[in-house]
C-alpha cells in the first residue's frame, strides 16, 4: 500500500541540502521551497530513512517526514497555486 508522506527540511550546508533535494525529487514534488510531498510504499520506508539520515548531519540540520492518512488528505485544505497529489504522476525506478 502506498501513503503520501510531506517531508520538510531545514539543511544548513549547500551540498547537504543539494543532494537532498536531488533525492526527493526522485520520489516527489516540490510544493515549497522546503516540502515536497512524497509517495512511497510501507516496504520502502526503511529504506528511505536510511538514505535520507545519510543525507544530512543530525547536529545540524532537522528533517521532518509525516505520513498523511486517507482521511487527512481529503480533509486537508490547499490555497494558491499548488497542485493535488492526484495530478501528479510519480514514477518509482
Amino acid at each position: 500500500m502506498r501513503r503520501l508522506w510531506v517531508v520538510s527540511y531545514d539543511v544548513s550546508d549547500d551540498l547537504r541540502r543539494t543532494h537532498l533535494v536531488q533525492y526527493l525529487e526522485g520520489w516527489g514534488y516540490r510544493v515549497l521551497e522546503s516540502v515536497f510531498e512524497c509517495i512511497w510504499r510501507a516496504d520502502q520506508i526503511p529504506q528511505v530513512r536510511r538514505d535520507l539520515h545519510a543525507l544530512i548531519d543530525p547536529a545540524l540540520d532537522r528533517l521532518w517526514l509525516v505520513p498523511v492518512c486517507q482521511s487527512c488528505l481529503r480533509a486537508a485544505e490547499v490555497n494558491g497555486q499548488h497542485r493535488t497529489v492526484g495530478q501528479v504522476h510519480y514514477h518509482v525506478v
